[in-house]
């Protein structure tokens, strides 16, 4: 390779850093950042208790303790300071988008005959392709926003692992062996992937359609047997590990989605509403990588889906079109195909399959899955180049093609910084959202807390109360959230009468709103009247059972607000709040709880027995035998602290009096 081309990768290195630099600059977001980061200090470095956490939690929906150790990193060396986690995130892309140039290499020097293109142009090629997808403005939501780290740390390593998969078996076709050391690197690497975001399980299916085309390790139609038998080789047998590793994180990844209500059952939404999801999100990701503009932070779902309405109809028989059409080329042009096959493999765990959250789609979703799309065009860049060479193409022509490539490069550069400025802060970013999709309520939602967050007390209650006057009255339950959300607005602008009016508003339509209750309490309590503050506590506490159905960041913060001078209605509520957060897995937080409402109640038995369980599930089992050990003598012989208290016994080998009190075991 020349002195230039070797100095390639550095050259989009810096390019890519300098053309995202300006997020460094950019804050903190009222879009999970304050829940995932701001608000946790679970993660603030590497100590026993943090790594516990990392590596056990399932935080918001996802287990991504890969993702955790990098925060972890980024406390440690730049503290709560944002622009540490906004430049950590431009690095990584950065160092993707060189990974991107050297996979693209070699798949253009494998996908070309040796004696086609001059050596210039693979390397010229895939520098093309590296650009236009690390420049892409589909690329800022992944890079700006704090909370998606994960996308940029598991596409840098589903990066290193395809790259380190096809150096371990380009030799293979020639005669040679796979090179182990290489494979392992790639499992290993992929392993990491997953478990810093698991949307990258369809891995092994891109490695799969790259043994076909253009590694040529699979025929493209085998007809022998003993070809058959390498077909099942190389696609079973050498990608077992991939897929092992992608079933474990697939179903780590259901079961976590169903049981923190993210991912809708079947019987939700039907199978022709998925279908017709996924094909809007196919088309869409592909549409707005060849027209990316406007992109928001939200692109709403509107339910119920019409799988036959044309704005769902259309992209499906589009798709299918286009399915039809590189299967039937595909021998005369097998890349097509092969991009096509690994676009919707690493697409399809974030289509309308398994819907999920308010948005059809995200740019987000699209870091990966582009990859594929971009080397195309790198390939397309050496074709022409080889007949600008062999005299097919015009000089003209070819001046042309490089005079549009270099535009296509600064053109993105220049949409990308324009859409870095728009997720500097959550106003600019909730601002720009609403006017992208101006039918939904969502993004007004989210400008009226970033304004209030902001002091803008008068334009957060105007947006909120345009959300409100949007909501028909067939949908009470939404309104009562819109109300309760206005009541929170005045209650932070010191008009606390007005918010307590909004408040019973909220209760008139949804009289089961735990939050609206809490609240209502922690109001009346600040005006002086406890009778009616306990009241409306209580009321709260008789609605327990409901609390799952309702945001837990909302009842976390409501729960805060209730003083610790009403001891016995704070242990209550930490109690009931507790068993959600356990019920949602979040063992660490829920301890927390439990530990504060025995603290402030004493003898709160069920509070003790619940604080020895989250103490055994981690290990804790001394601590968790004292915990029950109390919970015992509190209420003497029930019988599942009893139980609980025998195993925490076997554990430490103890055997307290406390368990005199219990009926014998099989009793």
């Amino acid at each position: 390779m020349r002195a230039p081309q070797r100095r390639l990768p550095a050259l989009i290195f810096v390019l890519v850093l300098a053309a995202f630099l300006p997020a460094v600059g950019g804050a903190f977001l009222s879009w999970d950042d304050g829940e995932n980061l701001v608000g946790n200090p679970h993660y603030r470095g590497l100590g026993p208790a943090h790594l516990t956490w990392i590596f056990t939690a399932v935080h918001m929906g996802h287990y991504i303790p890969v993702t955790w150790l990098t925060f972890a990193l980024d406390y440690l060396i730049w503290g709560m300071n944002p622009a540490g986690y906004h430049l950590t995130a431009v690095l990584f892309h950065a160092v993707s988008t060189v990974l991107v140039y050297r996979l693209a290499v070699r798949l253009l020097t494998a996908g070309f005959d040796a004696g086609g293109p001059p050596p210039r142009a693979i390397p010229l090629g895939a520098a093309l392709a590296a650009l236009v997808w690390g420049l892409h403005p589909l690329r800022v939501e992944s890079v700006a926003w704090i909370t998606e780290r994960r996308d940029v740390v598991s596409g840098a390593l589903a990066l290193a692992a395809t790259l380190a998969y096809v150096q371990a078996v380009e030799d293979a076709e020639r005669g040679g062996a796979v090179r182990r050391g290489l494979y392992w690197t790639a499992v290993a690497c992929f392993t990491l992937a997953v478990f810093a975001k698991s949307i990258v399980v369809g891995l092994p299916l891109v490695l799969v359609a790259l043994d076909v085309y253009p590694l040529r390790r699979i025929a493209i139609a085998p007809r022998e047997g003993t070809v058959w038998g390498r077909v099942l080789r190389v696609a079973l047998v050498e990608k077992f590990p991939f897929l092992a590793v992608a079933a474990l994180a697939a179903g780590i990844m259901l079961v976590i989605g169903f049981r923190w209500g993210i991912l809708a059952p079947v019987s939700h939404e039907g199978i022709a509403p998925r279908l017709a999801l996924a094909a809007y999100s196919v088309l869409f990701y592909l549409g707005k990588t060849l027209w990316p503009w406007p992109l928001s932070p939200l692109y709403s779902l509107y339910r119920p889906v019409d799988a036959l309405a044309l704005r769902y109809l259309l992209p499906a028989v589009t798709g299918l079109a286009l399915t039809a059409v590189l299967v039937a080329l595909r021998r005369r042009w097998p890349a097509g195909l092969t991009v096509w096959v690994a676009y919707i493999a690493l697409l399809l765990p974030a289509s309308g399959i398994f819907p999920n959250g308010p948005q059809i789609t995200a740019d987000r979703y699209s870091y990966l899955p582009s990859v594929g799309w971009s080397i195309l065009l790198g390939a397309f860049a050496v074709w022409a180049w080889r007949a600008w060479q062999a005299q097919r193409l015009s000089t003209p022509i070819a001046r042309a093609a490089l005079a549009a490539a270099l535009v296509l490069v600064c053109g993105l550069t220049l949409l990308t910084q324009r859409q870095i400025a728009i997720w500097r802060d959550s106003v600019t970013l909730w601002r720009h959202a609403a006017w992208a999709d101006p039918d939904s309520d969502v993004p007004l939602f989210y400008l009226g807390w970033a304004l209030a967050e902001g002091g803008r007390f008068d334009e957060a209650r105007a947006h909120f109360e345009a959300c409100l006057a949007r909501v028909p009255a067939s949908l009470p339950a939404l309104r009562a959230q819109f109300t309760l959300h206005l009541a929170l607005v005045d209650a932070q602008a010191g008009r606390p009468a007005e918010a307590e009016r909004r408040l019973r508003e909220a209760l008139a339509l949804d009289p089961g709103h735990p939050v609206a209750w809490i609240r209502l309490g922690n109001l009346l309590w600040a005006r002086g009247a406890p009778e009616e503050a306990a009241r409306a506590w209580s009321a709260a506490l008789e609605r327990a059972a409901a609390w799952p159905r309702y945001q837990v960041w909302e009842l976390r913060a409501a729960v805060a607000g209730v003083p610790e001078a009403s001891p016995a209605a704070r242990a209550r509520l930490a109690f009931a709040l507790a068993l959600v957060l356990q019920e949602y897995r979040a063992h660490a937080e829920a301890e927390e709880h439990y530990r504060l409402a025995v603290r402030l109640e004493p003898g709160f038995g069920a509070a003790w027995n619940n604080l020895g369980v989250a103490y055994a599930s981690r290990g804790r089992y001394a601590d968790a035998l004292d915990a029950f050990v109390h919970a015992l003598r509190l209420q003497p012989g029930e019988t599942g602290a009893c139980a609980n208290a025998r195993r925490a016994a076997v554990a430490v080998g103890a055997r307290p009096h406390e368990l005199d009190g219990c009926r014998p075991e099989g009793t």
